[in-house]
């Protein structure tokens, strides 16, 4: 029974050395060592798109976001407190990051509303605001946290929007992923190897005698 045990222990902890190995190798080079994720959404609309804090500072790292309109069209971008985002908001209908997907680096939008958007460059009520034809940037720091982030276009739709991160841990955490999980293979083999062995030896003069 005990050599039974161990073969079982052995092979579980090989498999689960190696999910934990192949993960942290996937995460370490979708990372690389500067640790940067990347998620991007592609909302093909006019209607404002609204990053809540929420998405904004789930992290303590800070976040850049990256806005991209239709060749032709210009896009705008502002940082606000978020209660007066949604005061000059209202019931507009918009498009709301709700969060992010690791599997496909997705940065996630749903509409909600269902009113017409304000002209919301003329509001007195933006920490940072920036526009251009062509992709604008602005950094949200998390120590001014909490903020919202809204971006609108004019003369054509918004085509992506980019939500990129920083964190050089990450790539650490991957790696030290990838050395625990071929420490548990090594574990595993080496458990359930030398039962195998002996369990062959043992038939073998069995059948010899």
């Amino acid at each position: 029974m005990t050599t039974i045990v161990k073969s079982v222990v052995g092979a579980l902890l090989a498999v689960l050395g190696l999910v934990l190995t192949v993960i942290g190798a996937w995460f370490a080079t979708q990372l690389g060592s500067s640790g940067t994720a990347q998620f991007t959404a592609r909302p093909a609309t006019t209607d404002p798109v609204i990053l809540r804090p929420s998405v904004l500072n789930r992290v303590d790292s800070d976040v850049l976001v990256t806005a991209t309109p239709a060749e032709g069209a210009t896009v705008w971008m502002a940082l606000a407190n978020p209660s007066d985002a949604a005061d000059v908001l209202g019931d507009a209908r918009v498009v709301s990051a709700t969060g992010v997907g690791v599997r496909d680096w997705v940065l996630q939008t749903r509409p909600v509303g269902s009113g017409e958007a304000p002209t919301l460059g003329l509001a007195d009520l933006w920490r940072q605001q920036d526009s251009a034809q062509g992709p604008v940037t602005l950094t949200v720091k998390q120590e001014q946290a909490p903020e919202a982030l809204v971006i609108a276009t004019e003369g054509g739709p918004l085509e992506t929007v980019t939500f990129t991160v920083t964190n050089k841990t990450w790539f650490v955490e991957a790696v030290v992923a990838v050395l625990a999980g071929l420490f548990l293979v090594v574990a595993g083999v080496a458990l359930a190897w030398p039962t195998r062995r002996v369990a062959e030896q043992a038939t073998t003069e069995e059948v010899t005698r």
